[in-house]
């Protein structure tokens, strides 16, 4: 195998590995056990059913309807759509977990997935945000909050999900940078309020 179909595996499997629902999920179940032990437990479970499931759910029926080609790789001009709808499972999800009165720092993941999802879909008609690095980058602010130095690691992901993204040629610098600054100014915002 050439080099350069190599880095491209390399940097599709480094793309896979970290989509949002990939993040999302594990990271709902630590921030919710460790909010509130097993009944945290039971919130994350469904925070990860009202993001998460939802989201995957609504997704696979675009691709069943055709109105989005390829879940790894959904275009700019339909992932405008998607992300409106999946900001509003967000909100949803924010107000019922609130009123239900859920861990605040269940809810200061949610809001920060809110904002940052309506942050995103705001920008996609004038450029191509990376959904990637925001997640990844929001990710790293959350582990920051709830686990304190454990967010170092996390942050270390950002790199390669950026040199996966530019070899994969799927954002230029600028988008990369936007989208990392949403997932951080989001995660940050979100959780200075509620946390």
């Amino acid at each position: 195998m050439n080099r350069r179909k190599a880095s491209r595996k390399l940097a599709e499997l480094v793309s896979s590995l970290t989509r949002l629902p990939v993040l999302a999920t594990p990271l709902f179940l630590a921030v919710g056990w460790e909010a509130a032990g097993p009944v945290g437990l039971l919130w994350a479970l469904l925070c990860v059913l009202l993001t998460t499931g939802l989201s995957l759910l609504y997704l696979y029926r675009l691709v069943r309807t055709g109105r989005v080609r390829d879940p790894r790789r959904i275009l700019r001009g339909e992932r405008i759509g998607p992300l409106r709808v999946v900001a509003a499972l967000y909100v949803a999800a924010f107000l019922l977990v609130t009123l239900l009165g859920g861990p605040s720092p269940l809810r200061a993941m949610l809001l920060s997935f809110a904002l940052a999802t309506v942050l995103l879909a705001a920008a996609t008609p004038l450029t191509n945000p990376s959904l990637h690095t925001a997640g990844v980058s929001g990710a790293a602010i959350c582990v920051s909050y709830v686990f304190g130095a454990w967010g170092v690691p996390v942050a270390l992901l950002i790199p390669p999900v950026w040199w996966a993204r530019s070899t994969l040629q799927r954002h230029t610098p600028l988008e990369l940078a936007l989208g990392m600054l949403v997932g951080t100014g989001a995660t940050w915002a979100a959780f200075e309020l509620l946390a």
